[in-house]
C-alpha cells in the first residue's frame, strides 16, 4: 500500500500545483473562451502564472509568433490584460509574426495604430545576424501585401522597417 501512495504522490502534487489552471490544451479556442469568461486581466494572469517563466502564456506567445491568424485575432483582446512584461512579450510575438502573416499584423495596425511599433523590430538584444534575417524576411513579406484596405498600414510599416534598418 505504501508503494501505491508513493507512486500517487507526484500526481497529487501536480493536481495541487495546477489547481485553477486550464486543463484543456492551450489553443485559440480555449484562450478565446477564457477571455469571454474571465476577461483580459484574469486570463493573462492565469496563463502567465506566478513563476519566473510565463507558463501557458508562453504557448500563447508562440502561437501568435507563428503568424497563425486564429492566434493573431486574440491579440487585441489579450492586450488590455497585460502588464509591462507580458505586454512587451506580446509585442515581440506580434513582431515575429510580421514576416509570417503580414496581412494579419497589418490589420492589427490598421485597427489600432499603437501596434505600429511592431514594425520597428522590437526584439530584446538580437544578434546582428538575427536582425538581418528578420528584415530580409519582413520587408518583402510586407511589400507583398496587396489588399487595398491595408495599404496605409503597409506604407507606415515599411517606413518604420526602413528606419529601424538604418538605426544602429
Amino acid at each position: 500500500m505504501a508503494g501505491l501512495e508513493i507512486k500517487l504522490l507526484p500526481f497529487l502534487l501536480s493536481a495541487v500545483l495546477f489547481a485553477g489552471r486550464p486543463v484543456e490544451p492551450i489553443t485559440p479556442v480555449t484562450v478565446g473562451r477564457m477571455l469571454r469568461q474571465l476577461g483580459p486581466k484574469q486570463t493573462v494572469d492565469q496563463l502567465a502564472g506566478t513563476g519566473a517563466d510565463f507558463g501557458d502564456y508562453e504557448k500563447v506567445l508562440d502561437g501568435i509568433a507563428s503568424g497563425d491568424a486564429r492566434w493573431l485575432t486574440l491579440v487585441p483582446k489579450l492586450q488590455p490584460g497585460t502588464d509591462a512584461g507580458t505586454s512587451e512579450s506580446l509585442r515581440i510575438a506580434v513582431a515575429e509574426a510580421l514576416p509570417r502573416n503580414p496581412a494579419a499584423v497589418l490589420r492589427l495596425i490598421e485597427h489600432n495604430p499603437r501596434w505600429r511599433d511592431v514594425c520597428t523590430y522590437s526584439m530584446i538584444e538580437p544578434t546582428p545576424k538575427e536582425t538581418r534575417t528578420y528584415f530580409k524576411a519582413a520587408v518583402p513579406a510586407v511589400k507583398a501585401v496587396k489588399s487595398p484596405r491595408l495599404q496605409r498600414a503597409k506604407l507606415m510599416c515599411l517606413a518604420d522597417l526602413a528606419e529601424a534598418q538604418r538605426s544602429p
